[in-house]
Formats: C-alpha cells, structure tokens, sequence
C-alpha cells in the first residue's frame, strides 16, 4: 500500500481527485466565512454579554428562543450563536464526507480535525460568557481565524491544483520561505487585532504594535506579489492567490486607517456604535480573514509547485567532470 502523506506521492499509486471531497470542504469554508463578520459584530458592539447563560438562552433551549422580539443585543448575540452552531454542522458533514469518500488516511484525519476544532471554537465562546472573560473572547475571536484558516487548507489539499502530480520548479526566488514568513505575520497581525479590539483601554500600546505589523505585512505581501508577477511563467499557479493576497492587503489597509479614524479618542470610553462604524471595523476584522485565507493558499502552493534552490557548487568544484551549473 502506497504511503498517505498530505502531499501526493510522485512515485507509485496516487489518490485521483474526486470532485466530492473537494467542493464539500470549498461549501463549507464558504459557509464559516460569514461566521468571522458576526462573531466580529458582537465584538464591535460589545454584546458579547448579552446573554448571560449557556448553552441556553435565558434558561430556553437556544434553538427554541424567539430572538426576533429580543433586544438588539441579545439578537447579535444569538445569531452568532445559531450560526455558529450551523457551521458545526457543516463541519460535521464535511467530517463524515471525508471519512466515507477520501482515499488519503491523513485527509481522514484532518476532517476529524475540523470536527474536533469547531467543538472546541463552541465550548471556548461557551465558557467566555460563563466565566465572563474577556481573555477567553479574545482568544476565541483568533482561534476562530484559525479554523477558517483550516477550512482554507482543506480546500487546496482536496483541489485538483494539489492532487493532480507534478515536477516542482527550483524556487530561486525564495517564495516558500517568503510565503510563510508573510502568513506568519499574517496570523501574529490577527493576533494583535484581537488585543487591540477587546482591550481598548491598553489602545496606545496595541495600536502602535498594530500599526507597525500592518506596515510588516503590507511591505511583505507587496514584495511577495511583486515576485511572483516576476515568475509568473514559471509557476502560474501562484499568481491568483498572490493577487488576491494583494487585493485583500490594500482594502485591510484602508479599513484599518477608517477604522483608526472613527475609534478616535483612544480613551476606552464606551460609545454609541453606528452602522457605518460597525460595517467599517467588523469589515476590517472579516477582511482581515480573507487576508489570512488568500496567504495560505499562496503558501501551500507555493510548498507544492516548488522545491528548494540546490546549494551552488563550491568554485574548485567547477572544473570538475560531469558537474553541471544550472544558472
């Protein structure tokens, strides 16, 4: 039996590409998406406590609570919740699709893994209302970054793109490297995000640190881009998710600076939230997910299109027969 590892074996049998698998995980990243911008919301209008129980909804079975006549805040709340607990569903079908459909063990397994982390995502929002920690909703507001980064990645390890097998081209210009340095400062961004969002009375410092990252990443997803433009013809393949990347890091940054303006004064005083204020800084944060999708999908195929550069060979070692310099 041939090996099973995430990346196709370019010897012996490999796994076909089943269109299956693949539009299952694409429907179901798709899905949790819109679960980014609520879950957003609740934050930007702090109604994160607005129900003060769970799993229940004033002691009603959540899927039984009449949330339309509720206040705003308990409605915000709830359908975070309500969606929420539709995206495990979706992940649940997902889990059971691969387990039925998917000839590689290690896909079999990553499907469990999205069941597992979307259960996690729903005890952790659980208890931060339970134990009323704001900690805990900022950690869920990032850990919820990360499963639609998963969500992500199971799409291009069950595309076609990754399946179908191939020779990798000699990455001379670095674009591995570069591409997981910049989804590294990527998710360390979203991390910052998160701070800043639920602690705005330490704004001055988070902001700063925020501000600068948002320069790292702007500077490596332009030069990133610019690279891969230069290498189009070698690896096509990078090309749309590169553009995407620096589609989605232009519109961050003009979120972002919007959202500065209309944060000011950073005193921590709670305000009054306005729709277009909501739109701007709950886009800002959901946009900040697509960012993060579109530089894994850049980095797994960047890891899957090429190999690393071979080390140059010494200048004694020239001269020597049967060596040749591939420039």
């Amino acid at each position: 039996m041939a090996n099973d590892p995430l990346k196709p074996s370019r010897s012996g049998i490999e796994p076909a590409y089943k269109a299956g698998p693949h539009w299952v995980a694409v429907v179901a990243a798709f899905f949790t998406w819109p679960l980014i911008f609520v879950g957003g919301s609740v934050t930007t209008y702090r109604v994160g406590m607005a129900v003060p129980d769970w799993p229940t909804t004033f002691g009603i079975n959540m899927f039984l609570y009449d949330f339309w006549n509720a206040p705003f805040g308990v409605r915000v709340e709830h359908m975070h919740r309500l969606y929420g607990a539709a995206v495990g569903l979706s992940t649940l079908i997902l889990a059971v699709w691969f387990l039925l459909a998917e000839q590689r063990r290690s896909m079999k397994w990553l499907g469990v893994l999205a069941l597992v982390a979307v259960i996690g995502q729903g005890v952790l929002g659980g208890t931060r209302v339970t134990q009323n920690s704001t900690v805990l909703a900022a950690v869920h507001g990032v850990t919820g970054q990360a499963f639609f980064a998963l969500m992500v990645s199971l799409c291009v390890l069950t595309g076609r793109d990754w399946i179908t097998s191939s020779t990798p081209n000699v990455d001379a210009s670095h674009l591995r490297r570069r591409s997981a340095v910049t989804l590294f400062l990527v998710a360390v961004q979203i991390a910052v995000g998160a701070w800043l969002r639920h602690f705005p009375w330490m704004s001055p410092t988070s902001l700063l640190t925020h501000a600068l990252l948002g320069l790292a990443v702007w500077g490596h997803v332009a030069m990133l881009a610019w690279r891969v433009e230069r290498n189009r013809g070698v690896v096509p393949e990078l090309v749309p998710s590169s553009r995407a990347m620096a589609l989605a890091v232009m519109l961050q940054v003009v979120l972002g600076i919007a959202s500065w303006w209309m944060l000011r004064p950073f005193d921590g005083i709670p305000r009054t939230v306005t729709i277009i204020q909501a739109m701007v800084r709950t886009g800002h944060q959901a946009n900040g997910a697509l960012l993060l999708a579109a530089s894994v999908v850049l980095t797994f195929r960047a890891f899957r299109h090429l190999a690393p550069a071979k080390r140059m060979p010494s200048r004694s070692s020239l001269s020597a027969p049967g060596l040749e310099v591939v420039a």
